[in-house]
């Protein structure tokens, strides 16, 4: 029955893909306002997108409206549909996602913003970018820890937080966990079908993720911060023990 659903959910995934190509052509131009049609065609074909690999969504509090950089944890490549689905924002991404075939083009036009890891001038051109995004009134996306983890929260980089405090914007930590109950503790846990970390390749992720029955995400928009008067690293660390306190509520309930 996993590999009929695997089948059924990679055929759907390259409609949606062909359906989604089309609709980028027509809409999309490397930018994603708060509000407008385009901004509901993103939302919409990445929310039926995350209900094709069978991902059920509940959110807690509430995400401000604009002008907003969001800086959430980073579990899976399944983070982004959700995400994405919830609040119209424009995505830090690792600049080698802008040279993945079909996924890289969608995501440029979708106005995903790159970095290139390692690379100081590239973290400025990012963080000038989200600035100029900001000063927009658009929001944007961090992925903080600069990686993926395995639900264990490692320490925010701050030098992206100077965007923020650059463009006078409100700063959103968010808390995301797929929580899955063991049947042995009792205990609620991450569901081991959505890491993606260490030597974690994307074709078997994919492949565990297509075959589950269903996954449930939580996803907690916490309290915002205002980057007035504060510095990038008192942001960081404050976003940071508030996604670990949210994180730690959900295991223990």
């Amino acid at each position: 029955m996993t590999f009929i659903r695997k089948i059924i959910r990679s055929v759907l995934l390259i409609l949606w893909l062909f359906i989604g190509v089309i609709l980028t052509v027509l809409f999309l131009r490397n930018s994603r306002p708060p509000h407008g049609f385009s901004t509901h065609v993103v939302s919409t074909w990445l929310g039926v997108l995350s209900r094709i690999f069978g991902v059920r969504i509940q959110t807690y509090g509430t995400a401000l409206p604009q002008n907003t950089l969001f800086v959430s944890n980073h579990i899976s490549w399944l983070d982004i549909l959700i995400l994405g689905k919830l609040v119209p924002i424009h995505f830090l991404s690792k600049y080698e996602v802008k040279t993945m075939p079909v996924f890289g083009w969608l995501a440029t036009r979708a106005g995903t913003l790159y970095i290139k890891r390692g690379n100081k001038d590239s973290a400025s051109e990012a963080c000038s970018e989200i600035t100029a995004a900001l000063r927009k009134q658009h929001n944007s996306l961090v992925f903080a820890e600069g990686t993926t983890t395995d639900g264990h929260i490692k320490k925010f980089h701050s030098r992206i937080m100077q965007s923020a405090i650059d463009a006078n914007a409100m700063v959103q930590p968010v808390a995301i966990f797929y929580p899955v109950q063991n049947p042995e503790t009792n205990k609620c846990e991450i569901n081991p079908v959505t890491l993606f970390h260490g030597n974690t390749t994307l074709s078997e992720s994919f492949n565990r993720i297509a075959r589950a029955k269903k996954i449930n995400v939580e996803v907690h928009f916490l309290e915002p911060i205002n980057s007035t008067g504060k510095t990038r690293d008192e942001i960081a660390q404050h976003a940071y023990e508030e996604v670990v306190d949210a994180i730690k509520s959900i295991k223990t309930r």
